[in-house]
């Protein structure tokens, strides 16, 4: 395409605006630019929309992942594909030969070529995805059914445990605890790469965090930015795999991101009654442990008479004065313990002194070898501290994760910093040149930090302003 550059029409601007007076420093960069893009291209790769924050794997992809992507669903989709890529490629092939055993891989697509997928934005994210890989991975011949086969290993079995408390059980400032445990087999060695990914979306709805594997839009594990932590529980797990059914990974993810009231206590009652208007796979328990008591357990099955998401148990005041709940993979209505409880709730919460985080962790991970423990202190809205850890089959386990909420999403992409690497740099430079459209030419999508003068375009002006924050 030539120079890039010099390849837009409206490049021919420069030569007759005056505005180049103003900037003697823009010939100089122009002239950069061509060589700039060609080192640009050395340089490791970094996603537009998406940015790796820590990341410890071995040469066989055990360890974890810390992400934040943002944008449109379509551009996470895309992000998360282009940082995790090779990984997302290792996970939907050890999918595939796992089912393949059982002569079960494309029947399974098929499950889940008829099954509703909500909310909207999760089939962008797919086709975000498979965009990416049909530019990276183009001989593997990935597409959106590959991709949904491979996040939904959990309609096959999860066993787990949970526990919330709030009111005497915490100090000031924290006003709730909630700590959750994944009992799960690694089914393949994928399932030892843990990846914590912090999701911005554009569209109004939460921020949420995922804990899950590479490339995964669904949920088994993740928190909000209202603080609720969502999680599977095995409970009589019949399923119907009849088309225009919900996977309850789907179900997962569409309750942890469907309410937006900053009153939280009215999250609980419209995410069970918007859940009830769908049929579920799989019989399942769904925990909806939003903070100070406005939680509860979400119950299901698909062969319920009625709507299938059927019994909703909230606190109770006979179990822990209606302050804690506690889930695990039998029933209770709340009011007694689950009689497989085996990690010593009711002594726990009997004694009535505050709880602090690490006490909250250290129920469920002493002598337990779990797939993953997601841990949250929560104080505020998008004010929390989460703590994750994972298994490594062979090795132990990762070291926990400590964020803060703020750490994970950061202030928000600065000017200039297209990456959002906290840094502007060459890579930034190498992006500029795509959204540099002129002074009538708009924003490209995620060209906004681009805008300098903040007129909804991309220009001389801004151009200005990227010089005085390039810091190379």
């Amino acid at each position: 395409m030539g120079l890039p550059g010099f390849s837009r029409p409206w490049m021919h601007y420069l030569e007759r605006d005056a505005t180049m007076k103003r900037y003697p420093l823009i010939t100089g960069w122009l002239y950069l630019t061509g060589f700039v893009l060609g080192l640009a291209a050395l340089i490791p790769a970094s996603a537009q929309n998406g940015v790796i924050l820590d990341q410890q794997l071995d040469p066989n992809n055990k360890g974890y992942t810390v992400i934040r992507v943002w944008g449109s669903h379509y551009e996470m989709g895309y992000a998360q594909t282009s940082l995790l890529g090779d990984y997302i490629v290792q996970g939907v092939n050890e999918t595939k030969a796992y089912l393949d055993q059982f002569h079960m891989y494309n029947y399974v697509r098929g499950i889940m070529a008829t099954a509703v997928w909500m909310p909207p934005g999760i089939e962008d994210e797919f086709d975000g995805a498979v965009d990416c890989l049909a530019i990276s991975h183009p001989t593997e011949n990935i597409d959106e059914l590959d991709l949904k086969v491979a996040c939904t290993a959990g309609e096959w079995l999860y066993g787990c445990r949970s526990h919330t408390c709030w009111g005497r059980y915490v100090a000031d400032p924290i006003k709730t605890l909630s700590t959750r445990r994944l009992d799960f087999p690694s089914l393949y060695s994928s399932m030892n790469h843990h990846v914590l990914c912090a999701c911005d979306p554009d569209d109004g709805s939460p921020r949420w965090v995922n804990l899950g594997w590479p490339g995964m839009p669904t949920a088994a594990t993740g928190v909000n930015e209202f603080g609720t932590v969502v999680s599977l529980h095995d409970y009589y797990c019949d399923t119907d795999f009849a088309a225009g059914r919900m996977p309850r990974m789907v179900a997962c993810r569409y309750a942890l991101s469907y309410a937006t009231d900053p009153d939280v206590s009215t999250h609980l009652a419209g995410v069970f009654a918007e859940l009830q208007s769908y049929e579920i796979m799989t019989g399942s328990f769904v925990n909806y442990y939003a903070p100070e008591g406005h939680g509860g357990v979400m119950v299901c099955n698909p062969y319920q008479s009625g709507p299938d998401f059927y019994y909703l148990r909230t606190p109770r005041e006979t179990w822990h004065h209606g302050e804690a709940m506690i889930t695990t993979n039998t029933w209770t209505d709340g009011t007694y313990t689950p009689p497989d409880e085996d990690f010593g709730a009711d002594a726990y919460y009997d004694d009535e002194t505050p709880k602090t985080q690490e006490s909250h962790w250290d129920l469920l991970a002493s002598g337990s070898n779990s797939l993953h423990l997601l841990s949250v202190a929560y104080r505020a809205r998008e004010d929390m501290t989460i703590w994750a850890d994972g298994r490594l089959d062979g090795i132990g386990r990762t070291p926990r994760l400590e964020w803060e909420w703020s750490d994970l999403f950061g202030p928000g992409p600065m000017l200039g910093d297209w990456n959002g690497d906290g840094y502007v740099d060459l890579v930034d430079f190498a992006a500029l040149e795509d959204c540099l459209d002129g002074p009538d030419g708009g924003l490209e999508p995620g060209c906004d930090c681009f805008d300098f003068n903040d007129d909804e375009d991309a220009d001389l002006e801004d151009f200005a302003g990227f010089q005085l924050v390039f810091t190379g």
